[in-house]
C-alpha cells in the first residue's frame, strides 16, 4: 500500500506530457488555415487535461501526506521527507498558476503581450518538470532511506 502514492503520481506526471503535446498541437494550427477550428478543439482539450491534472495532483498531495503519516510513521511530513512534501506543494502551486496564466492568454489584445505570456506559460511548464524531477528523486530517496529522523 505504501507504493500506491508513487505509482499514482507517476501516472499523473504522464499527464504533463499529454498536456504539453496537446498545447503544441494547438499552436501548430495556423489560425488562417481551413483547419482553424481544430485549434479551439485542441485548446479545449488542453484546458480539460490541465484541470484533471490539477485535481489529480491535489488528490496525490493529500494522499501522500496521509500515506507518509500512516505507512512511514512520519509526524512532520514536509520536514522529514527530504523536501518531497515541499516539492509536491510547490508543484501544485505551479500547476494552479499555469492554469491562471493559460486562461489569461486569450484575454490579451496585443499579439506581443500574448506571445510573452505564452512564453511564460511554457517557462512555467518547464518549472513544473524541474519540480517533478525534484519530487521524483526525493520520493525515491524517502522510499529507499526512510524518513529523516
Amino acid at each position: 500500500m505504501k507504493f500506491f502514492h508513487p505509482v499514482f503520481m507517476l501516472f499523473v506526471l504522464s499527464y504533463l506530457f499529454r498536456i504539453h503535446k496537446v498545447g503544441k498541437q494547438a499552436l501548430a494550427v495556423n489560425p488562417k488555415s481551413p483547419d482553424a477550428d481544430q485549434r479551439e478543439v485542441f485548446l479545449a482539450q488542453h484546458k480539460k487535461l490541465s484541470l484533471i491534472a490539477v485535481a489529480l495532483f491535489s488528490v496525490g498531495l493529500i494522499g501522500g501526506v496521509i500515506g507518509a503519516m500512516q505507512f512511514l510513521q512520519v509526524k512532520t511530513v514536509f520536514m522529514q521527507t527530504y523536501g518531497h512534501g515541499f516539492a509536491g506543494a510547490i508543484l501544485l502551486g505551479i500547476m494552479f498558476g499555469n492554469i491562471f496564466v493559460g486562461n489569461s492568454i486569450k484575454t490579451l489584445v496585443k499579439e506581443k503581450s500574448r506571445e510573452n505570456l505564452r512564453r511564460f506559460h511554457f517557462t512555467l511548464f518547464y518549472a513544473t518538470l524541474c519540480c517533478s524531477v525534484w519530487s521524483l528523486i526525493s520520493g525515491i530517496w524517502v522510499l529507499v532511506k526512510g524518513p529523516m529522523v
